[in-house]
């Protein structure tokens, strides 16, 4: 049997808390899943004692999360905060590190090529080594960098890092 991951379970939840009249159809389309699976997921939460499922009439069910839904809910949402910190901390330093090879390099200032979620960390790192930071400009003489938004060539970070490197250690 094809099991969903435990995160459908979570999106299932906080789709209850923030939408408890919603059908079956409509949670199964919300959180991208068959209308039999969210049947199979529904009754599993129920098992779990996170969800109670209350027969309204005939033909219409009612899902209430329960404090100890609310509770599993919250406490994994503080859990992938946590993890979502921590992977914008380790972001933060491997873009440090790029900063300072910049520096290193010679170079006035970066320029940011297309969008990137971490822009203000790079903008404020570079302010911090006293490098220029543009986006979406040209600048002559300037390390380029392209978001991860951005499509550009394959690797074109990893390409740009190495010719850094590679010209800071002549």
């Amino acid at each position: 049997m094809n099991i969903p991951p435990p995160d459908k379970h979570i999106s299932l939840l906080e789709l209850l808390k923030t939408r408890p009249d919603a059908a079956q159809r409509d949670m199964a389309e919300a959180v991208g899943l068959s209308l039999g699976m969210t049947n199979l997921l529904l009754k599993q939460l129920a098992e779990k004692g996170w969800m109670l499922i209350r027969k309204v009439n005939a033909r219409n069910v009612q899902y209430v999360l329960t404090p100890e839904g609310l509770k599993e809910l919250s406490r994994r949402s503080l859990r992938s905060l946590k993890r979502t910190i921590r992977s914008v901390a380790d972001c933060r330093v491997q873009l440090e590190g790029l900063v300072t090879q910049v520096k290193r390099g010679g170079y006035p200032g970066l320029v940011l090529q297309g969008s990137s979620e971490l822009d203000f960390v790079l903008e404020f790192l570079c302010g911090k080594q006293g490098l220029g930071f543009a986006h979406n400009a040209s600048r002559e003489g300037w390390f380029v960098v392209y978001g991860e938004n951005e499509s550009a060539e394959p690797n074109v970070m990893e390409y740009m890092e190495a010719k850094l490197l590679a010209e800071t250690a002549r």
